[in-house]
């Protein structure tokens, strides 16, 4: 059975959005909870994933990011993964957006036993948009993404993503991951998620799956988001 990823990045607030190379503004935070069911090859798991962050200088922002995911199998195929790292908005024009960031990072998310499981470090390269077309606030975002751990195994990764406010406080966000490793398995993955803003948080509802991949895999998720 090959390697699986659930590559999750939330973002669920589409007039500002969050991740990418955008900063939070000094003493504002954003904090998000997902809870994922997944079937991969016909084997049932549930994941959890916390991430956060904080801006603590202008144009500076620390992120945090927690995950956990368990298979009916159990052993081998469980995982847990957290990552650390310091984000810097480099541009900011006109709504565009460029924005570096890095890190350490301990264990993977990937489920099975090619995944890479030891310290390692995460640079990331982002650029976005973000504004109001047609009286509809709107975000779109690129990364590329390298990770290297200190047991040899390393893994490149591209994320494309937008979200757009379709009616009053209904939006809906897409994202596209394409990951390849030199120990990890390949993959292929896309997400939609259809929410709701309230005045307290965000909450969505989502769906992801494995495409184009040698194995097959998809998932439905919940997703709340707090912010400040």
């Amino acid at each position: 059975m090959r390697a699986f990823g659930v590559l999750g990045l939330v973002l669920a607030w589409p007039d500002v959005a969050f991740a990418g190379p955008w900063a939070q503004a000094p003493g504002d935070w954003y904090a998000s909870a997902t809870i994922t069911q997944e079937e991969l090859e016909g084997i049932r798991g549930n994941r959890v994933e916390l991430y956060g962050e904080y801006g603590f200088a202008r144009n500076w922002t620390v992120t945090a990011k927690s995950e956990a995911v368990a298979y009916e199998l159990g052993g081998q195929f469980d995982k847990e993964f957290w990552r650390g790292t310091l984000r810097r908005q480099l541009v900011s024009h006109k709504g565009w957006a460029v924005g570096v960031e890095g890190g350490v990072v301990h264990g993977n998310s990937l489920g099975g036993v090619f995944a890479c499981d030891e310290w390692g470090a995460e640079l990331r390269v982002s650029g976005g948009l973000s504004g109001v077309r047609g009286g509809r606030n709107f975000y779109t975002f690129a990364d590329l993404v390298t990770i290297r751990h200190e047991d040899g195994c390393a893994r490149q990764r591209a994320e494309f993503g937008y979200g757009v406010d379709l009616w009053r406080s209904i939006f809906l966000s897409q994202q596209l991951w394409i990951e390849r490793g030199n120990k990890s398995a390949d993959s292929n993955k896309y997400e939609t998620k259809l929410g709701y803003h309230f005045d307290w948080a965000d909450l969505a509802v989502g769906y992801r799956e494995e495409f184009a991949g040698d194995f097959d895999e998809h998932s439905v998720l919940l997703s709340i988001v707090f912010r400040r």
